[in-house]
């Protein structure tokens, strides 16, 4: 089977001034990866009517799928629906069961209705309504020739449900697609070069499959991929994912969509298991982490930012003494820090932070980026120091994620 082309047209002028990023083209361009269709165009459009006709023109000599998102709304920039009715040559018209689905959403929000949101309603005679049930723009389904249109709000939440809910079951059933098959290991702790170190000769071995290295602060993940076309194949690429992760198991978190606080806390759950923390240098990062988890109620108990000196000693017991002869910043602090949060939560396991952030507060023992992290589980303590940049958001993101690391490497004994 021919590879089915697509493009994803991002219409609005917040996008093209760099004020929006367009996290919905990253999302779509997943998606349709994930069910076997290439993307070989992404296009940031205006909101101009004749940029909008010539790129959707464009996009149908050259792709089978075009999906586009924005300018369905109600504010006059909103000028997609007035396009799509030149470019379709059909009338717009009023659809009933858009503007129920528009007065059940304010209904639930106790919102009174008034003539914009009437407007929603009123929308170009399509092939199929895609029924919005996360805001009052419905999208809009066109087939013209051999090319699917998909017209959809720009609202990323709202791509998300129509493109579950409408626009990947409509593609396969179309198709009758074949998912892709991938594999994914996502990495902390190791830089992108060292990995490659760690595989090359894997690399070299298994040459004839995909293996993609995406880094993020976070850390980097593997992402693997066997052809379509290469389906005799595959006891071989599970093979090659095998190896890769047997290579590097202990830098590996997880083998699903998962961020690592994710992961730690099903091993905290998991173990029926405590968590607090003390920080300073993360000033409540890692708490919001920690947090974000749907159920961390179950594990987590809570948290001091103790950014002072007087609040490290009065909350958590820090000597005076280890403060003067060490510094705030120093392995025998946080060290002391850990200790005190989990005596102070009577928790299992406790993380601690300290650190220069930066831009200011360096000296030339301690520049700018020097963290120590400590970890506990039980009576069982480990502290790394790190020597992270310049960027003081950054370097709170990365000694966040790197408290949650060590703990979890404690806790499972990984060195």
């Amino acid at each position: 089977m021919k590879a089915i082309k697509a493009e994803i047209l991002s219409i609005g002028n917040e996008l093209l001034a760099g004020i929006t990023i367009n996290t919905n083209a990253a999302y779509i361009a997943k998606q349709l990866h994930s069910i076997g269709i290439e993307v070989q165009r992404i296009t940031v459009i205006p909101d101009q009517t004749e940029e909008i006709l010539q790129a959707l023109a464009g996009a149908q000599q050259r792709a089978q799928v075009v999906i586009c998102t924005g300018g369905l709304g109600p504010t006059p920039d909103d000028i997609t629906k007035q396009a799509l009715c030149r470019f379709f040559d059909v009338p717009l018209e009023f659809e009933p069961t858009v503007f129920e689905d528009v007065q059940r959403f304010l209904n639930h929000r106790r919102i009174s209705l008034n003539q914009a949101n009437r407007e929603q309603a009123v929308i170009p005679k399509c092939d199929l309504v895609l029924h919005n049930h996360r805001g009052t723009a419905p999208g809009l389904y066109f087939k013209r020739h051999n090319t699917h249109f998909f017209f959809l709000p720009g609202v990323p939440g709202e791509v998300r449900h129509l493109m579950q809910k409408d626009v990947l079951a409509l593609l396969a059933e179309f198709y009758r697609l074949k998912p892709i098959t991938t594999r994914l290991l996502r990495t902390t702790g190791i830089p992108e070069s060292r990995l490659i170190d760690k595989i090359g000769d894997l690399l070299e071995q298994y040459r004839q499959f995909r293996l993609a290295f995406l880094p993020r602060f976070r850390g980097v993940d593997l992402r693997f991929t066997l052809p379509q076309d290469a389906e005799q194949e595959r006891k071989t690429f599970e093979e090659f994912v095998a190896s890769v992760k047997n290579r590097l198991q202990k830098y590996i978190f997880t083998e699903e969509e998962k961020e690592l606080e994710e992961a730690l806390g099903e091993i905290l759950k998991g173990k029926g298991l405590t968590l607090s923390v003390a920080e300073s240098f993360t000033g409540g990062l890692l708490g919001d982490l920690i947090t974000n988890v749907p159920g961390s109620s179950a594990y987590f108990l809570g948290g001091a930012v103790t950014y002072s000196n007087a609040s490290k000693m009065q909350l958590l017991g820090v000597k005076q003494q280890t403060l003067q002869t060490f510094g705030a910043v120093s392995q025998e602090t946080v060290l002391e820090m850990a200790r005190g949060v989990q005596n102070l939560f009577k928790s299992d396991c406790a993380i601690a932070t300290t650190g220069i952030a930066g831009p200011g507060g360096a000296t030339a023992q301690k520049p700018v980026g020097l963290c120590y992290i400590a970890a506990r589980f039980k009576d069982k303590e480990r502290v790394k120091k790190f020597q992270f940049g310049a960027d003081r958001i950054m370097n709170k993101q990365r000694g966040a994620i790197a408290g949650l690391e060590l703990l979890r490497r404690l806790i499972l004994n990984i060195e």
